[in-house]
C-alpha cells in the first residue's frame, strides 16, 4: 500500500467516461475560439503560436523545464494525496491512455488558448507583455474552479500557468507553442499520470522488499 488511506486505481473505461465530456464542454469550445477570433478579425494564426521557427532550441529547452516540471508536479500530487488520504494510481492500460490524452489533446489545446491566443492577443494589445502574462495566468487559475478543484491545486495549476506564460513570452520571434506544451505535458503527467504510478510503483517495491 503507498500510504495509510484509499487507493484507486483508475481504468481506461473510467478514464474515457469523463474525457469524452471533456472533449465536448471544454476542449473543443477552447479550440474553436481562437479560430473565431482569427476569421472574424483577420489575425494570422501564426500569431497565436502555430509556428516551428526554432524547434531545436524549444526542444532543447523543454527537456530540462519539463523534467524540473515533472518531478515538482508528482511531488505536489503526493503532498496532496496525503492530505486527502486518498490515492487515484492509474493501471497500466489507463497510464497509456491519459497520458497520450494530455500529450497530443489536453496540453496542445490549452496553451494554444491561453498563451497563444489569449496571452498573445493581450500582449499585442496593450503592449505590456508583463500584464498580458500576469492576467493570462489568473484567467488560466480561475478556469481551474470549473473542475472543482481546491484552493490548493488551484494554487498549483496557477503556478505551472505562469511558468507556462514565462516560456512563452521569453522565446525569439515568431513565438511557438512546441516548449509550452512540451513543458505543459510534462507537468500534466507528472501530476496526473506518470507521476501517481512511478510514484506507487516505487513505494511498492520498497514495502516489497
Amino acid at each position: 500500500m503507498i500510504a495509510p488511506g484509499t487507493l484507486h486505481r483508475t481504468t481506461v473505461v473510467q478514464s474515457w467516461a469523463w474525457m469524452r465530456l471533456d472533449i465536448l464542454i471544454r476542449l473543443i469550445p477552447l479550440t474553436l475560439a481562437p479560430l473565431v477570433f482569427s476569421w472574424f478579425t483577420g489575425t494570422p494564426l501564426a500569431s497565436f503560436g502555430l509556428s516551428l521557427a526554432h524547434p531545436l532550441r524549444d526542444v532543447l529547452i523543454s527537456v530540462p523545464l519539463g523534467m524540473a516540471g515533472f518531478a515538482i508536479a508528482a511531488a505536489f500530487a503526493n503532498y496532496l494525496a496525503r492530505r486527502s488520504g486518498r490515492w487515484f494510481v492509474p493501471t497500466m492500460p489507463d497510464l497509456i491512455v491519459q497520458s497520450v490524452y494530455y500529450l497530443a489533446l489536453n496540453a496542445p489545446i490549452e496553451e494554444w488558448f491561453f498563451r497563444g491566443f489569449l496571452q498573445g492577443t493581450l500582449s499585442r494589445w496593450w503592449h505590456a507583455p508583463a500584464i498580458a502574462v500576469i492576467m493570462a495566468t489568473a484567467i488560466f487559475g480561475a478556469y481551474h474552479f470549473l473542475d472543482r478543484w481546491g484552493w490548493r491545486p488551484i494554487v498549483g495549476a496557477t503556478a505551472a500557468g505562469l511558468g507556462l506564460g514565462l516560456v512563452y513570452l521569453w522565446q525569439p520571434s515568431p513565438p511557438s507553442l512546441l516548449a509550452p506544451i512540451l513543458v505543459h505535458a510534462a507537468i500534466t503527467c507528472g501530476f496526473l499520470s506518470l507521476g501517481p504510478y512511478v510514484l506507487y510503483r516505487w513505494r511498492r517495491r520498497e514495502n516489497l522488499g
